[in-house]
């Protein structure tokens, strides 16, 4: 097995949207923010590759955005999802499966591009089978007032018609050495991957941990639907990490890719951080 950082880009999110409650005086010693309090904020995706199965977790915003939009969500940055593939040295066609930790805008969106003609949505990965949980799949169709700003109908329509996509319902594998599990806080059905390599197990953190500065507990997102749920997810998440020494990898951490945790006197703290290649 092999693992692959791809890089999708760049965004910019307000300081107080990243770390909810706690005040700047607190998070700006673990995190800058430029003078208008933003934080810039990865869009890092990991292909994981195991003989003839390649797997994209997660596909970055994509660039289907008009300037407006680009403009308030601070999208910027050289590399592309698909530049960043063929980078690494794969084509989109070789992408067997295609991993939805959920389906906001900034984890899917990569996934669907507009074709030739520059206005017919179609699918990036032709040969891909699309996974994410039902009751996100659910959730996505169904947002709230608060929510419904985090999908796209683009989006959610051309992977429906796809024929592609494949629903999970609850813990488990997606194939030897690929390890998943649920969390709501975030999101219903949000899919955190767990990943055996290298003697180690690597997870994708998603937005149950955005950046290292995040790893305290109570260092919550103003993202989360769920706050207190969240709270007890990363308490049980952090535990397990902590007890058998898990390597974490951060999908929007701009400056850390990747972190290892030791005890502190309130539980996991930041050890060290790293890139995975070090491993």
């Amino acid at each position: 097995m092999k693992l692959y950082p791809i890089h999708a880009g760049y965004f910019m999110a307000d300081g107080g949207a990243l770390f909810g409650v706690v005040p700047k005086v607190l998070w700006s010693k673990h995190y800058p923010s430029d003078e208008n309090n933003l934080c810039k904020g990865a869009m890092r995706c990991l292909l994981v590759v195991d003989g003839d199965r390649k797997i994209l977790i997660d596909a970055g915003a994509g660039d289907k955005y008009n300037e407006k939009y680009k403009k308030n969500n601070g999208l910027h940055g050289d590399e592309t999802l698909v530049g960043s593939l063929k980078a690494a040295g794969f084509h989109p066609d070789e992408i067997t499966d295609m991993f939805f930790t959920h389906l906001h805008w900034d984890h899917c969106g990569g996934a669907v591009q507009f074709g030739e003609d520059g206005k017919t949505p179609e699918l990036v990965f032709k040969n891909a089978t699309h996974w994410v949980a039902e009751s996100q799949w659910e959730k996505a169709w169904n947002p709230n007032i608060r929510d419904g700003n985090a999908y796209f109908s683009t989006d959610l329509e051309t992977l429906r018609d796809s024929g592609k996509m494949r629903f999970i319902k609850e813990e488990g594998d997606l194939f030897p050495g690929f390890h998943y599990f649920v969390v709501d806080g975030h999101t219903p059905g949000q899919l955190i991957p767990v990943v055996d390599y290298k003697g180690r197990k690597v997870v994708f953190t998603a937005d149950l941990v955005p950046v290292t500065a995040n790893i305290p507990v109570g260092w919550l997102a103003g993202y989360d639907l769920f706050p207190v749920t969240t709270m007890e997810e990363k308490e049980k998440f952090m535990k397990i990490a902590l007890d058998e020494d898990w390597v974490l990898f951060f999908e929007h951490d701009a400056y850390n890719e990747c972190a290892e945790l030791e005890a502190g006197k309130k539980g996991a703290v930041l050890k060290r951080t790293f890139q995975l290649e070090e491993l």
